[in-house]
C-alpha cells in the first residue's frame, strides 16, 4: 500500500439561502440553484461539491430559517470565490452570501 502524498491547499465553503431577499420566500428550489451552479462552474471550470442543508438567521424583519446551500471549493484563489459568492448572490437574488476559508492538506487517492 503507497503512503498518499498531502498538497497544502485553501477549502472555500459558500453559504447561500434560497430565500428571495425582497419576499423571504424560498421562490427557487434546490434543483433550480444547482443549475444554476453547474452553469457558473462548468462555463469557469470549477470544481466544486454542493451541499443541502438548513438554516436560520436574524435578518432586518426578524429571524427565519431557510434551505440552506453548502458550496465546497479547492483550488480556486480569494479573488476567483468572491467573484462566484457575488454572481450567485446576484443570480439568487438573496441579502448575503457567506464565505469561509480554511487551510487544508488533502490528496486524491
Amino acid at each position: 500500500m503507497s503512503k498518499a502524498f498531502f498538497i497544502e491547499g485553501t477549502k472555500y465553503e459558500i453559504f447561500v439561502g434560497i430565500k428571495d431577499k425582497d419576499s423571504y420566500l424560498e421562490v427557487l428550489s434546490v434543483e433550480e440553484f444547482k443549475d444554476i451552479l453547474t452553469e457558473i462552474c462548468t462555463e469557469k471550470q470549477i470544481s466544486f461539491t454542493m451541499l443541502t442543508q438548513h438554516g436560520g438567521y436574524t435578518h432586518g424583519k426578524g429571524y427565519t430559517t431557510e434551505t440552506s446551500l453548502r458550496v465546497v471549493i479547492i483550488g480556486l484563489n480569494d479573488h476567483e470565490v468572491e467573484l462566484l459568492g457575488q454572481r450567485l448572490k446576484k443570480k439568487i437574488n438573496t441579502d448575503a452570501v457567506l464565505i469561509t476559508k480554511t487551510e487544508i492538506e488533502y490528496c486524491y487517492i
